[in-house]
Parts: C-alpha cells; sequence; structure tokens
C-alpha cells in the first residue's frame, strides 16, 4: 500500500485551489469568490473545500 505525504497546510491548499479555478478561465477575485461559494453550499470550511478540489484535480477522493 503506497503511503501518502502529509497534506500540505492550509494555506498552500487555498493557494493551489485558486491556481486550479484561475487555469480554468477565473480571476483571482472570481476564484476567490467561487472558492467561498462552494464552501458555503457544501456547509464546508474554506480550506476543506480547497483540499476536496486539488484533491480531485490530483486524481485522490477526499
Amino acid at each position: 500500500m503506497p503511503v501518502r505525504p502529509a497534506a500540505p497546510p492550509a494555506t498552500d491548499v487555498v493557494g493551489l485551489a485558486l491556481e486550479v479555478l484561475a487555469a480554468q478561465g477565473l480571476t483571482r477575485p472570481a476564484a476567490n469568490a467561487a472558492l467561498a461559494s462552494l464552501a458555503k453550499e457544501r456547509g464546508l470550511t474554506v480550506a476543506r473545500c480547497a483540499a476536496l478540489v486539488v484533491a480531485a484535480v490530483d486524481g485522490r477522493s477526499g
């Protein structure tokens, strides 16, 4: 069984998620708003929602 590396700090995960959203064509303010909206809709913290976005792009499940 492969060993998973430790999760990056929450601020790094949020930054990575914002980069992912920006790569989809969103501006930085729009990416921030989208991430906050996704988190609010799902009842999650922004950091947790960002981690799920990064995991989805990375091919891992949350």
